[in-house]
């Protein structure tokens, strides 16, 4: 008796172990847990998803991208352990180049315009990052002292 494998056959047989078959023994590791999803608290299941120091590009241009490239390095550079989410946006002008802005859930932390040029994206990396170092001391304190009594941290 001899056994003929087509390529059809082997390929279909591939795609379902990677459809089918693995998102289940994945999942199975995943959803077993000494705790049900039920049992915890928000900010426990709030910290499970969440992924915090990411440093989304927004950019569109080159001189943007420079812009970020220099800023995230700066700002891993500076922080090991970035405890927050940043989101680097630009929009183009025609007059001055780019217009740069640095946020953190949808508050701005630093604005400027960037004309072309890598020197200046790097002296504006440097400030920016000066500006998060500022934003974040603030932050951290105004997270520590705020009222949570009547509102989870997730709910303010």
């Amino acid at each position: 008796m001899k056994i003929h494998f087509s390529r059809l056959g082997i390929y279909s047989c591939f795609l379902f172990i990677v459809f089918f078959a693995f998102p289940v023994w994945a999942t199975q590791g995943l959803l077993e847990s000494k705790e049900p999803f039920e049992k915890k608290t928000i900010d426990e299941v709030q910290d499970l998803i969440e992924i915090d120091g990411l440093i989304i590009d927004r950019t569109i241009t080159r001189l943007g991208r420079d812009f970020y490239s220099a800023f995230s390095m700066k700002v891993n550079n500076k922080y090991n352990n970035l405890e927050v989410n940043l989101t680097v946006k630009e929009r183009p002008t025609a007059l001055s180049g780019s217009i740069i802005t640095v946020v953190h859930f949808e508050r701005i932390i630093y604005r400027s315009s960037l004309s072309p040029g890598q020197r200046e994206a790097d002296e504006k990396a440097e400030q920016a990052v000066q500006s998060i170092n500022q934003y974040l001391v603030k932050w951290k304190a105004e997270k520590l002292f705020s009222d949570t009594f009547d509102l989870g941290s997730s709910e303010i």
